[in-house]
């Protein structure tokens, strides 16, 4: 009879953490839950000629703004409202092929991040 209670018990705590740290891995895996990060990347990165980007943001700033540079020559500026949780797809002006390398900046805040073509 023991033995039976000792079972039921190990089985009864067995099941309660499973279901506890599959619950607790869905939350960690969640990119919204309890986190703030934002992220930007090209949308075609194997199109040169294109300067499309996609912001997935996953925290609580809604304004960004963007400048291309070519060289030192701020040659577009812009901004855009991207929510959290959303991917943004932000298609700015085309250019001509340039010789020199152009830069995106994208910022919001004080946080400030760049890619390169």
């Amino acid at each position: 009879m023991p033995q039976k209670h000792l079972v039921i018990g190990l089985f009864l705590f067995f099941t309660a953490t499973t279901v506890f740290l599959f619950w607790q891995n869905e939350r960690e895996l969640d990119p919204d839950q309890g986190k703030n990060w934002w992220t930007f990347s090209f949308t075609a990165p194997e199109r040169e000629e294109s300067l499309s980007f996609t912001l997935e943001n996953h925290s609580d700033k809604t304004d960004f703004q963007y400048e291309i540079a070519v060289g030192k020559e701020i040659i577009s500026k812009d901004t855009f409202i991207a929510k959290r949780g959303e991917k943004t797809i932000v298609t700015p002006p085309s250019i001509a092929k340039q010789k020199e390398r152009v830069k995106i900046t994208v910022t919001t805040g004080n946080e400030k991040k760049e890619i390169y073509r």
